[in-house]
């Protein structure tokens, strides 16, 4: 079958890219971004660390043809889930073990529900995730006693866990990518968010200089390398600088906008300035 030479896939994170990290809104620019590329024909995915059921309702009420959640552990295409993977007892229980062993909490993630070792946590971000997830998401607790329906985590550490040796020991199982600090993002290995953008490529039959992917964090670092065309949001994390072929403004100031117009992907839209 031919590829189709005119049709592009845009693939967009949410945290910092379409959704602003400082005051929690999705600018009306990147919304009608989002809606000017689906009109001239493009395929536009979230391809996010975040699995379904953390995704924002405003975020799943865009145009998107697809989700492509928890790191490509989960792809919805069209309304309809055609892969995903949770993280069996094998490979999961062992994991589990070592962050008690190392001294360290997580949040487990998963396509329905997140999960907590306990209500209380002497790690503040898990707290605080706890706090904010209980209003909208379905929450467990004691993750120690019956085993969760995950497909990624979250990790924390401080000054008296063994990151080292909890870093070493899950790589057997999983891929783990430090986001600063002692806060590591764990997903199974040989799933990436590159390796669900050449799933989906494949899917649609979309050549890959037509691809073109928006981020601004290190979990973004799989796609940036894997796709000619990637645009780093005006705040994004140095490991990005490297592989971007364009680096736009922060969400905030319309970079979304300004990014797809400057790039030919979408004409200017009437209310928007360039």
């Amino acid at each position: 079958m031919d590829h189709n030479e005119e049709q592009k896939a845009l693939f967009f994170d949410i945290d910092g890219t379409i959704l602003s990290e400082l005051n929690g809104t999705i600018p009306e620019s990147a919304k009608a971004a989002i809606g000017a590329a689906v009109r001239e024909g493009h395929l536009a995915f979230i391809n996010t660390g975040r699995t379904l059921c953390t995704i924002p309702a405003e975020v799943r009420n865009m145009d998107f043809v697809g989700f492509l959640c928890g790191c490509g552990t989960d792809i919805i295409c069209r309304g309809e889930r055609i892969f995903s993977r949770d993280v069996p007892e094998a490979e999961g229980r062992p994991l589990l073990d070592l962050i008690t062993r190392c001294n360290m909490d997580a949040v487990l993630e998963g396509r329905n529900s997140i999960y907590f070792r306990d209500h209380s946590s002497r790690f503040p971000e898990v707290t605080a995730i706890y706090g904010a997830s209980a209003r909208n998401v379905d929450v467990h607790v004691g993750w120690e006693n019956v085993y969760p329906e995950f497909s990624k985590l979250i990790v924390f550490g401080d000054k008296d866990s063994q990151d080292e040796a909890f870093c070493q020991g899950a790589a057997e199982w999983f891929d783990v990518v430090c986001r600063g600090g002692q806060f590591y993002e764990l997903v199974p290995k040989n799933h990436s968010k590159a390796a669900v953008i050449d799933y989906v490529l494949k899917h649609f039959n979309i050549r890959l200089e037509n691809a073109w992917v928006f981020g601004d964090s290190a979990n973004d670092l799989s796609m940036f390398e894997a796709v000619p065309n990637a645009v780093a949001m005006g705040k994004h994390d140095d490991v990005l600088t490297p592989h971007a072929s364009y680096i736009t403004e922060t969400v905030e100031n319309d970079g979304l906008y300004l990014a797809m117009v400057k790039l030919g992907l979408i004409p200017e839209i009437a209310g928007f300035s360039i």
